[in-house]
């Protein structure tokens, strides 16, 4: 997989090598603040007046409508010494920061109260995200050698719009896939929009939240047994990936007269490689997936986690399979191969 981190160590682990291999291994009993400073992550980020100049170079202020100064945010390693990278960007007047310090503290923190761990953490986009795995005691199999482990995602940005959000992503063992689960409820989310203060009551209110996150694994248990279960035939895996990677075939297909069974020779390569993960990934001759919707999912997975290559940016693979479009393409998957599962 192509990634964003900073550099090397920029990736901080315990129990099990990473995807990428990239990162250094670290005491699980360490505390969160030793992981925190092994990472490269023990600064914070400050606020600083924004200046522009006038074309008759006047220097003033940049003030929103109701007068209030805007800023540019700036990391600050505390030793005088900045660097262009160091200007993460602009940020509102009500744009209220979270350190770095506080995320670390939460989630040692929210561990504690649901006997979890955190198992490998990093940063992002030159440092504007940092996230972290926390990885459930409790694992299960969807068939017998075909093992999930339960994760939440924690991502904490410095950049003004995104907030702090917190998610539910089980990991596939045997091609190291991340599912973004797509669940009935809402209740293991968590979301803190940086106009709110990370306040120990605001935290106390995400630990009771995000302590019912347990039950929303248990109910993708449910549902990943269910598509192991459910055969997948190759019309309705073409149909499958289709409707999530080109969508606007269909319409062409309709207007030009375009058979069903000439489907896939109107593809695009990335429906294609699709079509090839389901067939080719790690796993995919598994009991569990060979010819089930099950294995039709994980071909999305491993496709948007290890295949995918953006054109406009190649470091961009991670952000977009854990945050972005990647993320919402695994999600849409796992909603469209339940529902053609029970249809069928």
């Amino acid at each position: 997989m192509s990634h964003e981190l900073e550099s090397a160590t920029s990736m901080i682990w315990t129990n099990e090598v990473p995807w990428h291999g990239l990162g250094i291994e670290m005491d699980p009993a360490a505390g969160a603040m030793a992981w925190m400073t092994a990472a490269g992550l023990d600064w914070d980020v400050v606020k600083q007046p924004m200046f522009t100049t006038m074309p008759n170079g006047e220097n003033i202020t940049v003030k929103g409508k109701k007068g209030s100064d805007y800023s540019v945010l700036i990391r600050d390693h505390r030793n005088n010494e900045f660097a262009p990278e160091d200007i993460f960007g602009p940020v509102g007047p009500e744009w209220i920061p979270v350190q770095n310090s506080e995320v670390f503290l939460f989630m040692e923190r929210f561990c504690d109260a649901n006997g979890m761990t955190i198992e490998t953490c990093g940063s992002l986009k030159g440092g504007t995200e940092i996230w972290a795995l926390l990885k459930f005691a409790d694992e299960f199999e969807v068939v017998k050698g075909d093992p999930m482990k339960g994760y939440l995602l924690f991502r904490s940005c410095h950049v003004w719009g995104k907030g702090n959000q917190l998610l539910l992503t089980p990991v596939r063992v045997v091609c190291n896939n991340t599912m973004t689960a797509a669940l009935s409820n809402n209740s293991g989310n968590f979301k803190m929009p940086h106009t709110t203060e990370f306040t120990t009551e605001v935290q106390d209110n995400a630990i009771q939240a995000l302590g019912l996150a347990q039950g929303q694994m248990d109910e993708f248990q449910t549902a990943a047994q269910l598509l192991s279960d459910s055969p997948c035939n190759d019309a309705q895996l073409q149909q499958f990936i289709t409707e999530i990677f080109q969508p606007n075939l269909f319409g062409k297909m309709e207007q030009d007269n375009i058979p069903v069974t000439e489907m896939a020779d109107h593809w695009t390569p990335t429906a294609e490689g699709v079509y090839q993960s389901v067939h080719l990934s790690p796993g995919a001759d598994l009991k569990s997936a060979k010819g089930t919707w099950w294995g039709a999912l994980n071909g999305v997975t491993y496709y948007e986690d290890h295949m995918r290559v953006s054109f406009q940016d190649d470091s961009n693979t991670l952000g977009s399979a854990w945050f972005g479009g990647g993320a919402k393409r695994k999600q849409e998957a796992m909603v469209l191969a339940t529902k053609m599962a029970v249809d069928a």
